[in-house]
């Protein structure tokens, strides 16, 4: 005679919360060690004067604060990180854009494509930064010696790409945006793979030019996807040190290219002032939360997600 077959039964809700805490742990312990840990330290280092050499701390309030919001290198860091953002953003997005628009053709060429496109964004910050110090270089660089084939020379006090106040700046954000531009051009080609092709059919039966389909077909069902990457892309602005310190090396031409991150690097390893420079880092991941979380709410009101 067979066996009658059972239901499983289940187990009780509290049971199952501690199974599920249980699943969880290895990442809350995680989180806490590499995440909940340093920002609690940083908070509690802000506020006072902090000695690494004895591991001593004496307290001072929000003294620290008020010395970062009225700090004269503070707010020309602030100008500095906004001047490579209005560079670095539009020019990332854009071609990447194009590149996942180029890539999202049928060609033959395309997996060849995608490699030359992609590859950048596989070489490490430093070494990036190396190869365009090389480009930038006056007169020998790369960039330098096709300006002279076509036909362009510089002046004879020409002292490089990088030694120039405003250009040094956009010229590492141009850097950063050749090494993103294939990482977030993937992003965006997976977003166009999932448009339906009927959402194109119909819209070519309808009479829409190629510019209507893209403004009113492929760039609204990118949108989600388009902020995903402007979420990434104002982190990436934040974390840019190494590009800035392997290009010029001690964030000049008279401090044109110190972001917030190289001033927080100079607050501690120049002047040893860690609390200031825990400060500062506090002031920095808030304003980044604040631009982010502000971000998603423009975004999640305007694709009215619930």
């Amino acid at each position: 005679m067979a066996k009658s077959y059972s239901e499983p039964e289940l187990l009780k809700p509290r049971t199952r919360h501690l199974e599920a805490y249980f699943l969880l742990a290895p990442a809350l312990v995680f989180l806490g060690l590499f995440f909940l840990y340093p920002v609690i330290w940083l908070i509690s280092t802000s506020v006072t004067n902090y000695d690494p050499i004895t591991g001593t701390a004496r307290s001072i309030a929000l003294s620290h604060y008020r010395q970062v919001i009225s700090s004269a290198a503070v707010w020309r860091s602030i100008l500095n990180t906004a001047y490579f953002s209005i560079v670095y953003i539009p020019l990332t997005l854009l071609a990447a854009g194009a590149v996942a628009v180029l890539l999202r053709r049928r060609v033959i060429s395309r997996p060849f494509l995608k490699a030359i496109f992609c590859s950048p964004c596989l070489i490490p910050a430093v070494g990036a930064a190396l190869i365009w110090r090389a480009a930038y270089m006056p007169y020998r660089g790369s960039i330098d010696l096709v300006l002279r084939i076509l036909g362009f020379e510089h002046g004879p006090g020409w002292a490089g790409w990088l030694a120039e106040p405003y250009l040094a700046m956009p010229c590492i954000a141009l850097m950063c945006v050749w090494r993103d531009t294939g990482f977030f051009a993937l992003i965006l080609l997976s977003a166009l793979g999932r448009i339906p092709q009927a959402t194109y059919d119909l819209a070519r039966v309808d009479g829409a030019s190629k510019s209507q389909t893209f403004a009113f077909v492929t760039l609204p069902m990118c949108l989600g996807t388009l902020g995903l990457c402007l979420i990434m892309l104002i982190i990436n602005v934040q974390n840019v040190f190494q590009e800035i310190y392997v290009m010029t090396e001690d964030g000049g031409p008279a401090n044109w290219t110190v972001n917030l991150g190289f001033l927080v690097h100079r607050r501690v390893y120049f002047d040893g002032d860690w609390g200031r420079a825990a400060a500062l880092s506090v002031v920095l991941f808030a304003v980044t939360v604040v631009v982010i979380l502000l971000q998603n709410r423009l975004l999640n009101k305007r694709l009215d997600w619930s």
